[in-house]
Formats: structure tokens, sequence, C-alpha cells
């Protein structure tokens, strides 16, 4: 049902199906917007993360194309250039929760460079939240900021809150 799903909220919102391998990438596009703004190194970053995610998509399928410069484009109109609404995000993200879930259980860990991996997931969550810092920290003194802000933090534990329960759900 996670693949149909999303496929069918993908169709609902005049979306292609190509983004069904993003998935993981709306997560992090979450984590970008819990400040409720999108500061250009985060996007440089999510930029280049999705890049490697594209690559390695492509380097799975032995080669073939999945989601095109195009796809990608649309994709940073859709969600990241603009702040999407954020009940239509949590849609997306709730589907895209079960889906990952079900393709890191039936993957294994062939995907190690996959951002369906849960780790790989976390990390580029982590990177996305600790690209800007979240305020500066003056009772520290200028070398310290908070590096990730509590909002950031909430919306990562519950991601991967979600996706242990969606993996419970499918063993």
């Amino acid at each position: 049902m996670s693949k149909a799903g999303f496929s069918a909220l993908l169709s609902q919102h005049n979306l292609p199906q190509s983004f069904l391998y993003l998935a993981p990438v709306l997560p992090i596009v979450q984590v970008m917007w819990a400040d409720g703004r999108n500061q250009m190194p985060e996007r440089a970053k999510l930029h280049f993360i999705i890049q490697n995610h594209r690559e390695t998509l492509s380097e799975l399928a032995g080669g073939v194309e999945i989601v095109s410069a195009s796809d990608i484009e649309l994709f940073d109109q859709t969600f990241i250039a603009q702040r999407p609404d954020p009940q239509i995000l949590d849609a997306f993200i709730d589907l895209a929760s079960e889906l990952m879930a079900s393709r890191e259980m039936a993957s294994g860990s062939e995907d190690s460079e996959s951002l369906f991996r849960s780790d790989r997931l976390f990390h580029a969550c982590l990177e996305i939240a600790a690209t800007c810092p979240a305020r500066q920290d003056s009772s520290l003194g200028d070398l310290f900021a908070q590096r990730i802000a509590q909002e950031e933090r909430r919306l990562i534990e519950q991601t991967f809150e979600l996706l242990e329960t969606q993996k419970r759900a499918i063993i």
C-alpha cells in the first residue's frame, strides 16, 4: 500500500512518479524548513545530498537514469525553493516513511549508500540541521552556537520514530 499511496498522492498533486525515488529526501526537506526559512548553505547542502542520491540510484540500476535533472528541478521548485504547505509535506512524509521502511526491509544492507537506508537518512538530516547555526549562545562566547534548533531536533526524532514504527508493522 505504501508505494500505491505515495503514487496516488503524487498524482493528486500532478507530480511525476519518479518522485517515488526522492521519497527519502522529504524528511531532509522537512528538517530544512523546521525553522521556517530556507538558507542558501542548507539549500546547497541539500542539492549535494540529492545529487549523491541520484547517482546512487543510477548505480544501483546499472547506469540507468532513474531521476532526471528536470525531475530534480521540479522537486526543488515544489519543496525547496519555496516553503511547501506543512500539511501536504506531512502527508508526503507519512507515506514516504512507509515506503522507506518497506524498501529498507526488502533490500537489507545492499543499498549502503542509498538514502533509503535509515542510517544514511539520519546523517543527512543531521547535516542539514547543523549546516546553519540555530542561534549564537553569547554566554559561551563567539565560538559556540546551538547547531541544531529544537524544532529540527524534534522533527528528526519524530521522523525516525515513525520509520521504526513502519518497520515493526512490516515485520
